[in-house]
């Protein structure tokens, strides 16, 4: 047997699989090009003037709750739904810092009733930190069709949770 008959095999095998790897890099390069092109820039429809919304940012967009929350309280107001059940809030609190050297962590979660098992069961959950002076945290967990009992819990490192008052998510 010849060394080039026995090569011959892991050459051919080496190609195939060097096109088969090129057709699906152009393949996932094509699918993202055509992504980008769908949701970049949109394209502006005829009579794309008479289309256009003004944002208007006002007390009835953000929460009243705009002070800054008591230290141990977390609190959560309503921001205008979405969606018939899309339903934004907005969770604050102070989280103080003893140590402006030192980092503070802290998590928020979403925690939702259930019935079934009697008990406070996690929906969201989001995790930060900061440094220097104590700070004003907030947080928008969205629920979106799921009405329920809900609460918000900070936990902060070094200190008992927070949790604020349940509310009820209803579409």
């Amino acid at each position: 047997m010849s060394p080039r008959s026995s090569v011959a095999p892991v050459v051919a095998s080496g190609t195939v699989s060097a096109v088969k790897l090129l057709i699906a890099t152009l393949a996932f390069a094509g699918a993202y090009l055509g992504v980008e092109a769908t949701y970049g820039t949109p394209a502006q429809p005829a009579g794309a003037a008479e289309q256009a919304r003004t944002v208007e940012l006002s007390s009835r967009s953000m929460p009243a709750t705009a002070q800054v929350p008591a230290p141990g309280t977390v609190t959560v107001s309503a921001v205008d739904a979405l969606g018939p059940c899309d339903r934004p809030y907005q969770a604050r609190s102070l989280v103080e810092n003893n140590d402006p050297r030192a980092t503070v962590s802290y998590g928020w979660r979403l925690e939702r009733w259930s019935p079934g098992t009697r008990r406070w069961q996690t929906y969201l959950g989001i995790g930060s930190g900061f440094s220097g002076e104590s700070q004003t945290v907030e947080w928008q967990p969205r629920v979106v069709n799921n009405p329920g009992w809900y609460r918000v819990v900070l936990s902060v490192s070094g200190d008992a949770p927070l949790r604020s008052e349940r509310f009820l998510v209803s579409c």
